[in-house]
C-alpha cells in the first residue's frame, strides 16, 4: 500500500510539475523563415496556392478536401490529424495567407510573401502557432518545436520545384 501511495505521489507531481512547466510557455509562438527557390515566382506560387494537389508532393499529407471553392479545405495528415483551413488573403505571385484550426486543440496563421528576383523566388513564411492547454503546449514544444512545420513544408516545396515533374 504504502508503494502505491509513493507511485501516486511521483505520478502527481510529475503531472503538477509539466503543468506549471507549460503554464510557463508562451500560449503563442512564431516562426519565420526565408527559401531561395531557383523557380519563377507563378511556378512556386501556384504549387502553394493549389492546396488541393499539395498532398501530392507534401510528405506529411495524406489527402486534402476542399469546400467553398478552394477557400477552405481540411488536411488529413499521414499521422492521423485533421486541421481545417481558411483562405483569408491571396494576391498571385505576392501573398498567401491562411489561417486553420487543428482538431487537436490548436490554431494559427501562415503567411507566404512571395518576391521574383534574377535567383527565382524568394519566399518569406510567417507562421504563428497558439496553444491554449498548457499540457498540449508542453508535449507539442517537445515533439515539434516551433518552426518544424514550416521547416517541413518548405523542404518539400523546394524538393517538389526542382523534381522533373514538379507542381
Amino acid at each position: 500500500m504504502k508503494t502505491l501511495i509513493v507511485i501516486c505521489g511521483v505520478v502527481l507531481a510529475v503531472a503538477g510539475l509539466a503543468l506549471i512547466a507549460g503554464l510557463l510557455l508562451p500560449k503563442t509562438t512564431e516562426a519565420k523563415r526565408t527559401v531561395m527557390i531557383h523557380q519563377p515566382v507563378d511556378r512556386v506560387f501556384s504549387a502553394v496556392a493549389d492546396v488541393g494537389r499539395q498532398s501530392e508532393w507534401r510528405t506529411d499529407i495524406g489527402k486534402v478536401e476542399l469546400a467553398e471553392g478552394g477557400r477552405s479545405w481540411v488536411e488529413h495528415t499521414k499521422a492521423g490529424d485533421r486541421i481545417a483551413f481558411q483562405l483569408e488573403g491571396n494576391r498571385p505571385n505576392e501573398l498567401f495567407a491562411i489561417s486553420y484550426v487543428a482538431a487537436r486543440g490548436f490554431s494559427g496563421e501562415w503567411v507566404g510573401r512571395f518576391t521574383a528576383s534574377s535567383e527565382g523566388t524568394r519566399l518569406d513564411v510567417t507562421e504563428r502557432v497558439t496553444i491554449p492547454n498548457p499540457l498540449v503546449r508542453l508535449v507539442g514544444r517537445i515533439i515539434a518545436p516551433p518552426g518544424s512545420h514550416t521547416d517541413l513544408y518548405l523542404a518539400d516545396l523546394q524538393k517538389a520545384m526542382t523534381a522533373p515533374r514538379a507542381p
